[in-house]
């Protein structure tokens, strides 16, 4: 167990988890949102590890050792072991001194994927940062030293758990550097937030997605044989009339067929006609056939309550139409 987690948990044990909370939640108040933070004395908070709390017991036995006996050696130790303290909490306290933090963007991911916050960290004038831990609230600990270069870009990422738009909190950067007895932390609200798409669950398109509803089959079958463009892996969810049974007779596994363009109808990935349980599943399911559609070049719209993107093809349209299903209940774009 880190340094850092033992003094949490006395600390926890002493004050209480709530009591932690308020503190955090006063130094945050304390300092508005920024992008850019250099740490000063203000930001920056120190108390002993458990190592820390034992080495301190451990010299006041010394000390009572010394009185008792009139020993001039355990005085000598005790003093120097006390300095020793004073100095681990001034070069504890320095190793965080001067950094500059700045958060540059956040990288938007599908739900339960991790979502990547890029920060970069610059050095003071003169001095080395060592064994550096930053992690958000529910994100992993990474660990770095700032000592060859002056600057460093990282990704601190974070688990989402819902879509929409994801806020990971407070960065939280500490050290125990160099000796452990001391951890010295600050808070930083950074103000970076990441949209989370929903996740991609495969699933047939509507028939009545195209235009001209009224045709049992899906754009790009039957009419479209002529722009037959090859074979890809069957995925869960594609058609059976595109499955390519000869392919599947002869023991090569099961391929559905591609074909060059989906047809000249317009594909529409309407709310109203899209199978689901939940808004939820709607929208997982939405979100396949964009990214499909996509894929495929082929161009559709979306049509969501209180939302509507003409049909057109594309990175940028992908985009607005994955935004428009993140945010869904949240904000009308």
């Amino acid at each position: 167990m880190s340094c850092w987690r033992r003094s949490m948990s006395w600390a926890e044990r002493l004050g209480g988890a709530a009591l932690m909370r308020r503190i955090r939640r006063w130094s945050l108040a304390r300092f508005p949102r920024r992008r850019t933070v250099t740490l000063t004395q203000r930001r920056i908070y120190i108390l002993p590890t458990g190592a820390g709390m034992g080495f301190g017991v451990l010299l006041v036995l010394l000390l009572l050792l010394a009185i008792n006996y009139e020993n001039n050696l355990a005085y000598a130790l005790t003093f120097l072991l006390a300095s020793l303290l004073v100095v681990s909490i001034l070069h504890t306290y320095g190793n965080l001194a001067g950094l500059q933090v700045t958060a540059m963007a956040g990288s938007n991911c599908f739900r339960g994927e991790y979502a990547g916050f890029r920060l970069q960290l610059s050095a003071a004038a003169g001095r080395d940062h060592e064994q550096l831990r930053l992690n958000w609230e529910q994100g992993p600990v990474r660990t770095l030293d700032l000592i060859d270069r002056r600057e460093l870009q990282l990704e601190l990422v974070c688990p989402s758990v819902r879509r929409g738009r994801l806020d990971p909190g407070p960065l939280r950067l500490e050290t125990c550097f160099p000796l452990g007895l001391f951890r010295a932390w600050t808070w930083i609200d950074t103000g970076l937030d990441a949209l989370v798409y929903p996740a991609p669950e495969p699933c047939c398109l509507p028939q009545s997605s195209a235009a001209g509803g009224g045709d049992e089959h899906l754009p790009g079958e039957g009419q479209g044989v002529e722009d037959y463009q090859g074979l890809m892996r069957y995925q869960e969810g594609v058609s059976p009339q595109r499955i390519a049974w000869k392919v599947y007779a002869r023991g090569q596994g099961l391929h559905t067929k591609e074909y060059a363009s989906l047809g000249s109808d317009e594909i529409w990935l309407q709310w109203e006609q899209w199978p689901g349980a939940s808004d939820e599943a709607r929208l997982a399911g939405i979100c396949h056939w964009v990214l499909e559609l996509t894929r495929r070049q082929q161009p559709f719209g979306l049509q969501l309550p209180g939302y509507r993107l003409a049909p057109a093809s594309g990175e940028s349209h992908k985009l607005r139409a994955l935004r428009a299903l993140a945010l869904f209940g949240e904000e009308t774009r």
